[in-house]
């Protein structure tokens, strides 16, 4: 990659964890109005996106991106079936520390 390519991949970067900020603060004022649901749902969002700017870096964990599986899969049950949520998290969160103790 030359200068220039570093330079519009940095600029792309910076301006893409600026919308992931500006997400994450603006959801946190959005919470005390919100549905207590939409807490874990904002939170996800803005886990996926912290992803996606890590993705964007050339940083990606198959291991992670399985990982998680569960839980996107589940993310909109946090509204109609927290039960159900709340299951996919506890196993998302399982696989996460597996991955992290076999690292």
């Amino acid at each position: 990659m030359n200068t220039t390519e570093n330079t519009k991949t940095a600029q792309l970067l910076q301006e893409q964890l600026l919308d992931y900020v500006a997400y994450t603060l603006t959801s946190a004022k959005g919470l005390y109005r919100e549905p207590h649901s939409y807490g874990p749902m904002r939170m996800i969002d803005s886990m996926e996106k912290a992803l996606h700017l890590l993705k964007e870096a050339g940083i990606q964990d198959e291991a992670l991106e399985e990982g998680l599986a569960a839980v996107r899969n589940a993310r909109w049950k946090a509204m109609t079936e927290p039960d159900e949520f709340g299951k996919a998290m506890d196993e998302s969160i399982l696989n996460l520390v597996d991955i992290t103790v076999n690292k």
